[in-house]
């Protein structure tokens, strides 16, 4: 049974934070000339305000003479400015015509995964520079990209003179490999990447670095010094993306050099729902916070250099929203909360959500809110206090049959449930979880369709919300066709904009014989967004529209709130 309660935690304030910071955010006061002291090199956020400035105002930062490039906020509209800036003292220097309120913070790195990029689930709509300037770069410092046409951009000038950074992806050679390649041509390949060899790149981030052999680990450390030594990558910085590596003495000794050579570890954290929040809490410590003091054993002082990797992979074809029951927004918040509160989380050098093809839309837009809440605003407080549990349907996966669902049948025998080994990996539930394999089957009748219905409880009126759900035409997998699956809601507002239903295919590392990265399971994805207008809705699946004798099958019937832009 679910419990249905919802928990704060609260976490004692490190010593080393400051007053009216958190984990991530120090405030630094600056005197009657501007000057602050900046406690380590890192990032700085300098925010002004004054409520008449049209133009952006003209400050700048200790010797030089151009004024800093500022960002409008979208939300607040403040002038906004993030810089990597060395440990010690720093003056923020104002013309006559600049008397607004200054607000000058230490803040971590915040990284943002991929630009460009397109959804994985085209029917989000395009991630254009409007969206992202709208939603994510404001909240953001540095970008991963992939696309070395990037460099012809307008925008990669633009966000290099806002003094933001761009990082290369690179990947690991020998990885998979029963031997690694000699350590000067894993360099030689590094170099040759634009984030070390052009100009504009504030370094590479190398995919990925998980458990291999001694070998291995001794050549990536020997060619990581000389890609490290080579004058290309000077005042830039290697990134590694990577697990738990630091179990072996080999992946020990990697992890002291990246440390003493400033680089930077991507640490991967991509952490699924738990079906109670007391579960989640648990699993949350366990895999971040205990992994971490592992790995301070054996390296002391890695926090300085880590970025943790949050992952909000939110769609199909692969998504770590595995529980119906529960709201994955509220468990993405747990885990920031927890970075920016716990003291055994208090020096990291920063965050990076990943990525962003693999989230929903909404999600996106989300974690920035998110990141801006605990990471630049220096918030303790919970941003979303919705409760974990979600009690508006009852039975989404119908694990216990039919219960809670009002069947309208065909025939005698035409609505049933059903199970199939691997269903829920197939529509992207990941890891590989032991829930979801089962669903509701409505084979349509000769003259008549089958219809399932469940009344949506416990709905704030005037709220949104989103309706998700999967579907598949089980006995035709292999077809790339929509389902015939009719989804509609009563009693309630619909929103079209936000409403569709897509087919994709199984990810290509999801495979459930027969199906694989060559030969895919098709599914269809419904999403319904809709303003209650009282207590509660009506949701009402039919197979009104398929042929007779055609088999759908249907879960995953997820209600939970919806965040709007």
């Amino acid at each position: 049974m679910r419990l249905r309660t919802f928990a704060l935690i609260v976490f004692a304030l490190p010593v080393c934070a400051a007053p009216g910071g958190n984990n991530f955010v120090i405030p630094l006061p600056t005197d009657g000339n501007g000057a602050f002291q900046n406690p380590r090199a890192g990032w700085v956020f300098i925010s002004y305000v004054k409520p008449d400035a049209v133009a952006p105002p003209e400050l700048s930062l200790d010797s030089e003479t151009t004024p800093l490039v500022w960002r409008r906020n979208p939300r607040s509209n403040a002038w906004e400015a993030m810089r990597f800036l060395a440990e010690g003292a720093h003056t923020i220097r104002n013309s006559e015509s600049a008397r607004g309120a200054l607000d000058v913070r230490a803040v971590p790195e915040i990284a943002f995964c991929y630009y460009p990029f397109d959804y994985n689930v085209a029917a989000f709509g395009t991630p254009d520079l409007p969206f992202m300037d709208d939603y994510v770069l404001s909240d953001a410092n540095t970008i991963v990209t992939r696309a070395s046409a990037i460099e012809n951009d307008p925008f990669f000038a633009q966000w290099n003179g806002e003094g933001r950074r761009w990082i290369a992806n690179a990947h690991l050679p020998g990885l998979g490999a029963p031997t690694p390649p000699d350590a000067k041509t894993i360099a030689d390949e590094w170099l040759q990447n634009a984030g070390a060899a052009n100009s504009g790149y504030s370094g590479l981030i190398v995919d990925e670095f998980v458990p291999a052999s001694g070998a291995h680990y001794q050549t990536w450390t020997d060619a990581l010094r000389m890609v490290c030594a080579a004058p290309a990558m000077k005042d830039k910085t290697f990134y590694a993306w990577c697990v738990d590596i630091y179990r072996r003495d080999e992946q020990i000794a990697f992890c002291r050099t990246l440390k003493e050579l400033g680089g930077a570890f991507v640490w991967e954290k991509y952490l699924r729902e738990e079906p109670t929040i007391e579960i989640a809490e648990r699993w949350i410590d366990q895999s971040i916070a205990q992994r971490l003091e592992e790995w301070q054993r054996t390296v002391p002082g890695i926090e300085r250099g880590l970025i943790v990797c949050l992952g909000y992979m939110s769609a199909p074809p692969e998504s770590l929203d595995v529980d119906p029951g529960v709201d994955y927004a509220v468990f993405l918040d747990m885990q920031f909360h927890a970075l920016a509160n716990d003291p055994r989380f208090f020096g990291l050098r920063g965050v990076m959500p990943y990525m962003s093809n693999y989230a929903d839309e909404e999600y996106v837009r989300y974690a920035q809110q998110l990141i801006r809440h605990y990471c630049i605003e220096g918030k303790r407080g919970r941003m979303n206090d919705d409760p974990y549990v979600l009690t508006h349907v009852t039975n989404p996966d119908f694990a216990l049959g039919l219960k809670g669902w009002t069947v309208d049948a065909s025939e005698e025998g035409s609505t049933t449930t059903d199970a199939m080994d691997g269903f829920s990996f197939l529509q992207g539930r990941y890891p590989r979880y032991k829930e979801g394999d089962t669903f509701c089957r409505m084979r349509r009748g000769q003259s008549l369709p089958n219809r399932v219905s469940q009344t949506v409880l416990h709905l704030t009126p005037g709220r949104l919300y989103s309706l998700k759900m999967f579907s598949a035409n089980i006995e035709h997998l292999n077809e790339n066709s929509a389902s015939e699956l009719d989804v509609s809601i009563a009693n309630a507002e619909v929103i079209n904009r936000y409403s569709f239903d897509y087919v994709f295919a199984s990810n290509y590392a999801h495979e459930v014989p027969p199906y694989n990265r060559d030969h895919p399971a098709y599914m269809t994805y419904h999403r319904r967004v809709f303003r209650a207008t009282s207590g509660s809705a009506v949701v009402l699946l039919s197979d009104q529209d398929a042929p007779p004798g055609h088999v759908t099958a249907v879960n995953f019937v997820q209600v939970q709130p919806f965040h709007a832009p």
